[in-house]
């Protein structure tokens, strides 16, 4: 549940991504390792929905891979990782604003089976929290960071150590 999480579920699931690129580099895919290519997809926010304003995000580097590294018994997936290096460029639709930015990384994604995913950053990532929650934003992480994605749409971090830069704040 990657695409913006990393699709925006990648940003509606989560755009969630996030650790280091040497750590990237080292969990590269090797063989029978379960490592796949992944690309996350450029998105856009509408406004309202985590800014004021609409949001685009275009990606401009892609070299990650994820896999499933548990699942349900349905075959569905518990846990899912995501690494490697990703660059976005995010800009404010309406003023042309905008600013590059690296979330390269890795993220861990764990699904209970109640409707609850937790988000485990270590590095750089991105991560949506729309509206209806505490702080709404689109955030660019680094360091580690735990973002919870309730059932009921809602997210909020519960762990952030290092830095969070709402890109909706850097673009008004």
């Amino acid at each position: 549940m990657k695409p913006l999480i990393k699709t925006l579920a990648a940003l509606g699931a989560a755009v969630v991504l996030a650790a280091a690129p040497a750590a990237a580099a080292d969990a590269a895919p090797r063989g029978g390792s379960g490592w796949t290519p992944y690309q996350t997809p450029s998105f856009t926010v509408p406004a309202g929905e985590a800014c004021s304003f609409e949001l685009h995000g275009e990606v401009v580097y892609d070299h990650e891979f994820t896999r499933v590294v548990s699942t349900f018994p349905d075959g569905t997936p518990k846990v899912q990782d995501w690494v490697g290096p990703l660059g976005v460029v995010f800009s404010n639709v309406q003023t042309g604003r905008s600013a590059r930015r690296d979330a390269s990384g890795t993220l861990r994604a764990t699904h209970d089976g109640q409707g609850t995913t937790t988000f485990v950053f270590h590095g750089n990532g991105i991560a949506p929290i729309f509206a209806g929650s505490k702080s709404p934003g689109i955030y660019l992480v680094k360091g580690p960071h735990v973002l919870v994605a309730n059932p009921d749409g809602t997210r909020e971090f519960t762990k952030t150590r290092g830095t969070t830069e709402n890109m909706c704040k850097t673009l008004s």
